[in-house]
């Protein structure tokens, strides 16, 4: 009986934690950086309008909200040109919002289409969005199902970890590590981008949690926890690194983006340099499914990398011990 209480909190919790992980999916990205839906509810060409931000070096090439802007005091000091003029308050002021997003601030949910505050009984996670029928209390509009998807993942996450592993230190470390694959997975999906402060930040985590915590590698010491996860970083950067130039000589293109360089070293920080190899050769089979099927419906031609990484790396964490038994006695 008190398994299934444990389980039935778990979810509980889980599903909170994955009502934060929308958060940070929906604000990471846009913190500070101009997208090309942000202007979507003013009748402007937004093509048009990020050349002509660029051209006044009010954002960079990749969109990032430059100190120019930042120091403009009012709207009419943006002097954008003819086409843009009508509507340059509403520009200045989405902006603004923009530069001023952060996990943090605003301290409450909103509706991204029309801007109100979404009240705490509406944000119940799971059910709040059952219950509105999938729409805005105060405008309507549909909310993706997206949300209740990464909530009810998160949920499921907490439970399954805890099946495998108890409350042990590797449950609370891998629970962490598979948040960060959530939020890297969906905002990849998007932006076609992996967070700094999720690579980076995970990175530094990965070596302190390893020294603190070496029997997450199966050692004993201080030090050779330390040691794996370094090994673990400089594997999994480096491997899919060495992927990628190889990728450039013969597509004579980029293949692999920086941002992915960074998610594996941060991810082999945390699992080691075996699981970090392991993940490097597991995630190319989900990679090519999912990426010939898309180019054949859609004919997309730059496909995110990141999410196929997380879902090798969720796998490893479960059976990774497995699928090097079953690896060493084939060879």
């Amino acid at each position: 009986m008190m398994q299934v209480i444990i389980k039935v909190f778990l979810f509980i919790f889980g599903s909170v934690i994955g009502s934060f992980l929308n958060v940070c999916i929906f604000r990471l990205p846009r913190s500070g950086t101009l997208t090309l839906d942000a202007f979507k509810d003013i009748k402007v060409n937004n093509e048009k309008l990020w050349d002509e931000l660029f051209k006044h070096k009010f954002i960079d090439e990749e969109g990032v909200i430059q100190l120019k802007f930042k120091q403009l005091s009012h709207a009419h000091k943006l002097h954008l040109s003819t086409e843009f003029k009508s509507q340059q308050t509403q520009i200045y002021h989405i902006l603004r919002q923009l530069c001023a997003l952060s996990i943090n601030n605003p301290k409450r949910s909103f509706c991204p289409n029309c801007k109100k505050q979404i009240f705490w009984y509406d944000n119940i996670p799971l059910l709040s969005y059952l219950i509105l029928g999938a729409k805005c209390r105060e405008c309507r509009q549909h909310i993706p199902f997206r949300y209740f998807m990464v909530e009810l993942i998160t949920a499921c996450v907490f439970v399954v970890l805890y099946i495998f592993f108890g409350f042990s230190a590797k449950f609370f470390i891998y629970t962490a590590l598979t948040c960060a694959l959530i939020v890297s997975t969906f905002v990849d999906f998007d932006f076609q981008i992996i967070p700094d402060e999720i690579t980076l930040g995970g990175l530094v985590i990965g070596l302190i949690v390893s020294f603190i915590f070496p029997q997450i590698h199966n050692v004993n010491t201080h030090f050779s926890g330390l040691i794996q996860s370094g090994l673990g970083l400089l594997v999994g950067g480096g491997s899919i690194f060495l992927i990628g130039e190889f990728g450039k000589i013969i597509f004579k293109k980029e293949s692999m983006g920086g941002g992915d360089v960074k998610f594996l070293a941060m991810i082999g920080s945390i699992l080691g340099w075996q699981y970090a190899l392991l993940i490097f050769f597991v995630a190319p089979f989900f990679g090519a499914v999912v990426g010939i099927t898309m180019k054949l419906r859609k004919g997309v031609e730059t496909i995110p990398y990141g999410p196929y990484l997380s879902i090798a790396a969720f796998l490893v964490i479960l059976w990774g011990k497995e699928f090097l038994r079953w690896f060493m006695h084939s060879s």
